[in-house]
């Protein structure tokens, strides 16, 4: 097999985020191993150039999403990931997110079930 380059051009945040997610695993022996294994696994999840997926339920698949946290927010989540409250960021953004939406969802649902409940006896009151 011929070895092929590609060239790739990316700014110096993007190059850091690279260097910060190698040094944490160490899997990875380089930026083009780590390139390798992310265009593989990207063309493996089916995805083409509009998003669309050739799996038949796409939907029920986790989605990808690049988050940009303020300096703090990535020192405070990076902090916890060293004291072993989360795997890696990722495991942190997902469940704090995870947390947050649960919760709001269900805060509405007993707050809607409280209200039905309240219309209920009102209606049965005024019967």
């Amino acid at each position: 097999m011929v070895d092929n380059r590609i060239s790739l051009r990316l700014d110096d945040n993007e190059i850091g985020e690279i260097e910060a997610f190698l040094r944490n695993h160490s899997e990875f022996a380089s930026r083009s191993h780590l390139a390798r294994e992310a265009i593989r696994a990207f063309i493996e999840e089916g995805k083409g150039w509009n998003g669309s997926s050739a799996q038949d339920d796409a939907s029920a698949r986790p989605k990808t999403y690049k988050v940009t946290l303020a300096p703090v927010e990535a020192a405070i989540l990076e902090g916890m990931v060293e004291a072993g409250y989360y795997i890696d960021i990722g495991d942190a953004i997902r469940r704090i997110v995870g947390k947050s939406v649960v919760e709001d969802h269900l805060d509405k649902t007993i707050g809607s079930m409280h209200e039905e409940r309240r219309r209920l006896v009102q209606m049965d009151r005024d019967k």
